[in-house]
């Protein structure tokens, strides 16, 4: 058997290991025009604020060759792929063709970047999965104390606290609606600003940009009634799926702009498979269609491509629920399912719940967490959650993923067994559930 992979990330190197697994005879080819292995954009933060010493600590596991080398996997670093012959069923890479039996997509995301009049390119930054956006964004920081960050998303969010780490002077967020809009609501979202703004980031809400300038080395970020003089600008703008090499051979691309699937992951032409960034996913509430470019669904999804290419399609991909985590100074964010505000612009009719309640005893030094739920109204199932806590919040999130995945009514899951120890913890959502049924109720 031979298998081509476009995308050594995640998805891709998961697929190829899992290909490896079922097949020791297999001949699995991965191709990457970049010109070493990458990591997830959210990684790089950690190099950038000093919590990880250097770029190498983040080279490890399916992001070392020798990790390739090892299983007998053939990876092509710094080579395009530029054609795909689907019905001869071979790909075209530096001049050279590459036969397959099944080929499989990770083509990842690339940085949605605005065209505000005055880019230049220069002291201009944004992330990807390509190591070297990581160094050139690490090797200014080094250089300079202020910045101007444009985007409300995790990305963003991280990339100022990073730089307030390394002591940035000043460190400004443009936003252009609300912070981190795809994971909180407004009210839950005010607790985030409010910890922004007590760590020294001038959060400015609704941002205007008029227009970009540069003079005397500095960068200029013109907003209607001021103007902002700093030493770069990083843009926290979101990603597109990489697409382009998809639609020009001709596959199914949909509404969100990522690749068509089924639920086996295969494209419009059965012998291709999509995962990762560039595939188009959808939600297990309803079953709409969205993008869902983080790297747990990377290796989720590599992970049934890779299997699915060799054992002929056995198993099936279920949509996502949206989990989701991140650390922004010294609190957790945590969101699952949809948002107050996407449910009720899909129609569905929702009650909520706030609730400020702590993860440990506070005589033990636990700290406050606050809890936004969200149930439909006429199931009485839990749709969403958003969390805040300098607490962990991960295990609570991954307890609702299963709630939401699996529509268990709330007054099953609030009597679900959960451990206890006031050395480490009480119920977490015990009280924020019962509230939630009273307000259904």
């Amino acid at each position: 058997m031979k298998v081509c992979i476009i995308g050594a990330g995640d998805a891709g190197a998961i697929a190829a290991l899992q290909i490896r697994r079922l097949d020791r005879e297999a001949e699995i080819n991965i191709f990457s025009k970049r010109a070493e292995l990458g990591c997830p954009p959210c990684e790089i933060p950690l190099v950038l604020s000093g919590t990880v010493g250097s770029w190498e600590e983040l080279s490890r596991g399916l992001r070392a060759k020798s990790f390739y080398e090892k299983r007998n996997i053939n990876i092509y670093l710094g080579t395009e792929v530029t054609d795909i012959l689907r019905q001869e069923k071979y790909i075209v890479a530096k001049g050279q063709r590459y036969d397959y039996d099944k080929l499989i997509l990770a083509l990842g995301a690339i940085p949605s970047l605005p065209s505000f009049s005055g880019l230049n390119g220069r002291n201009e930054f944004s992330l990807s999965t390509d190591i070297a956006d990581g160094r050139t964004l690490g090797d200014a920081t080094l250089r300079y104390t202020s910045a101007a960050i444009i985007g409300g998303g995790f990305i963003a969010l991280e990339i100022a606290a990073a730089l307030k780490a390394r002591g940035y002077r000043k460190v400004y967020l443009l936003v252009r609606r609300d912070i981190m809009r795809a994971h909180l609501d407004e009210d839950i979202a005010e607790k985030l600003k409010q910890i922004l703004v007590e760590r020294g980031v001038e959060l400015i809400l609704p941002a205007r940009i008029e227009r970009i300038s540069s003079k005397n080395g500095k960068k200029c970020v013109i907003l209607s009634g001021r103007e902002l003089e700093i030493d770069f600008i990083f843009f926290g703008t979101g990603a597109e799926p990489n697409v382009k090499l998809a639609q020009k051979v001709g596959l199914e691309i949909g509404e969100t702009g990522g690749i068509v699937v089924n639920q086996q992951l295969q494209t419009s032409d059965p012998a291709i498979y999509a995962a990762g960034d560039c595939m188009e996913n959808w939600d297990m509430i309803i079953g709409s269609k969205r993008r869902h470019q983080l790297a747990t669904n990377a290796v989720r999804t590599g992970y049934i491509a890779g299997r699915n290419a060799v054992l002929g399609n056995k198993i099936s991909y279920g949509g996502t629920v949206m989990p989701f985590i991140t650390k922004i100074f010294d609190y957790q964010v945590g969101a699952v399912g949809f948002t107050e505000r996407e449910a009720r612009e899909k129609g569905i009719e929702t009650t909520s719940t706030m609730v400020n309640t702590p993860y440990l005893r506070e005589p033990r030094g636990g700290k406050p967490a606050w809890y936004k739920l969200i149930a439909e109204h006429k199931t009485q199932t839990l749709i969403g959650a958003q969390l805040i806590s300098e607490e962990i919040v991960s295990g609570t999130i991954d307890k609702l993923a299963v709630a939401i995945a699996n529509r268990m009514p709330l007054q099953k899951l609030v009597q679900i067994d959960s451990c206890y120890s006031p050395h480490v913890q009480a119920d977490q959502v015990a009280v924020p559930i019962h509230r939630l049924i009273d307000e259904l109720s």
